[in-house]
């Protein structure tokens, strides 16, 4: 029974020695914390959030119109009514200046006149060219035709002349044909006579030789035998004789004379052809070819000479001159009616450098007045340097102006960079005013803030707890107790926070100020109170 009560007496004071060991520990861990938190600064931080923010740009500025409109008399005459001055507001469509239409009349028949005289200048100049250039051009499309008519009659001539050469050389060729033929009929000739005295010789000889020779040498036997009788008579003797020297003639050939058989030349006349018809062709085509290449000639100088039309120029400043004449005498019925209408206001706004009264007398084309619209305007406003790669066109705008705001577009931004009086150089922005209403006044200043840039649920911090440092951006945090920096991007800016766009994320802890602190400083972060 004691060894049981000894046992939990034992276990109870264990327990109690456990817990007292354990809240010793705690104490001495706390005293510890009490006393490092006593040696280390706190550093004060707040936390990256995420939200909207907005870049905004200031400018300022005058109020102008946009759209403007400087009327012009459409007549010659005076002004009878102009209710109206410099400054005043009026409606679209109301009456601003009348006219009275004495005289007028008679100025535009005369400027009518003018326009018919140089209408018919003009007309006249332009038939005379109108004519020449159709010389011409029928010229121009002559020469060929007749180029072609000429080398046909060149051709023709060459043909002819041709023929009668070819005429000549045939009558030469027969010719000489004819004496080659006549030569060897001649020739013919003469080798028959020769074969004929040679046949005749043949057929004498062999007479001679058969007939006559034998018959004298027996006459001569005969008589020699007479002779030698005892009785001869006294005549036998001298018959002998007689006979013995006178035998019969041995035949001779018959001599053939070659000039007997040559060929005779003819009459001059025989060689020469009748080309007398080619001859009278030819003449009459040489005759026709000098009239075509007279004429050539003439057109080819039609054609190449001045026409003496119109210059482009002259005809472009005739035609002017002409439009002048018509613009100052218009028809007068549409004069009268011009000038009936008068001038009316062709939008709401205001009367600007009015250049005429009641009582002016005005010239067609005079400058009467400027109406500058009070329903589309604008403010030409400047930027500096620095920010006109922050604006855009198509961003809005605030416009101040007295006591009233409106909202605007930026319009237009000038490329060129103009210096003020104390030479900086700004750049001109345009913002057209969307909801211009009575309170518009041209040429007064007012101010703009542009909505130059905007980001949306996106990590904000204050600009404040942002560092610009030569490599960039930077912003301080504790890590391990320590103060580092840390770099980070930006993006766009308004005059209380800028967008972080790389190197924190929302709930990142930054301190907002170091102080006198540096990084590598042991510091105990704390949180900011919202």
């Amino acid at each position: 029974m004691k060894k049981g009560i000894w046992k939990s007496k034992n276990g109870i004071m264990l327990i109690t020695l456990g817990i007292v060991a354990v809240a010793i520990i705690i104490i001495g861990v706390i005293g510890v914390r009490g006393q490092g938190n006593e040696s280390v600064p706190t550093v004060e931080t707040i936390a990256v959030t995420k939200g909207n923010v907005t870049q905004e740009v200031e400018a300022s500025g005058n109020v102008e119109s946009e759209q403007k409109k400087t009327f012009f008399s459409p007549i010659n005459g005076e002004i009878q009514t102009m209710p109206v001055e410099t400054g005043d507001t009026v409606e679209a469509g109301q009456a601003i200046i009348g006219f009275n239409l004495e005289n007028l009349e008679s100025e535009n028949q005369k400027a009518e006149l003018n326009v018919r005289s140089g209408q018919l200048q003009l007309e006249d100049a332009q038939q005379q060219a109108a004519d020449a250039a159709s010389k011409q051009a029928e010229a121009q499309a002559r020469i060929p035709e007749l180029e072609n008519q000429i080398e046909e009659k060149q051709n023709q001539i060459a043909s002819l002349q041709q023929q009668i050469t070819d005429a000549q050389s045939q009558a030469a060729a027969d010719a000489q044909a004819a004496a080659q033929q006549a030569a060897q009929e001649a020739q013919q000739a003469y080798e028959a006579a020769l074969a004929q005295a040679d046949q005749e010789y043949q057929q004498a000889k062999e007479e001679y030789d058969t007939v006559t020779l034998p018959e004298y040498q027996k006459k001569l036997e005969e008589l020699q035998q007479k002779m030698n009788e005892e009785n001869a008579p006294a005549s036998a003797q001298s018959d002998y004789e007689y006979a013995l020297n006178n035998p019969p003639a041995e035949p001779v050939k018959r001599e053939v004379n070659p000039a007997d058989y040559t060929a005779g030349t003819g009459s001059d006349t025989a060689s020469v052809p009748d080309t007398s018809d080619l001859q009278y062709q030819l003449e009459t085509a040489s005759s026709e070819l000098a009239q075509l290449q007279s004429e050539l000639a003439s057109q080819e100088a039609v054609a190449e000479a001045d026409t003496g039309s119109l210059t482009p120029a002259a005809q472009e400043q005739m035609v002017i001159s002409n439009n002048l004449a018509e613009l100052e005498a218009k028809n007068i019925q549409e004069l009268i009616e011009e000038g009936r209408k008068g001038i009316q206001a062709e939008f709401r706004g205001v009367i600007s450098d009015a250049q005429v009264t009641q009582g002016s007398t005005v010239t067609q084309g005079m400058e009467l007045f400027t109406l500058q619209s009070t329903e589309q305007v604008c403010v030409e406003a400047n930027i500096s340097k620095y920010d006109f790669d922050k604006v855009k066109e198509g961003q809005k705008a605030v416009i101040t102006l007295g006591d009233s705001e409106y909202q605007g577009t930026v319009e237009k931004i000038s490329r060129i960079a103009i210096p003020n009086e104390q030479g900086t150089a700004l750049i001109g922005v345009t913002i057209h005013i969307d909801n211009p209403d009575d309170n518009i006044f041209i040429g007064v200043e007012a101010q703009a803030s542009i909505q130059a840039a905007q980001a949306k649920d996106v990590p904000l911090l204050p600009v404040e707890a942002v560092n610009i440092g030569k490599d960039g951006s930077f912003c301080y945090v504790v890590e391990d107790g320590k103060i580092t920096e840390k770099a980070i991007e930006t993006g766009v800016t308004s005059d209380s926070y800028v967008e972080i766009t790389k190197g924190l994320e929302a709930g990142d802890q930054v301190i907002r100020d170091i102080g006198n602190h540096e990084v590598g400083d042991s510091v105990a972060a704390v949180e900011a109170a919202e």
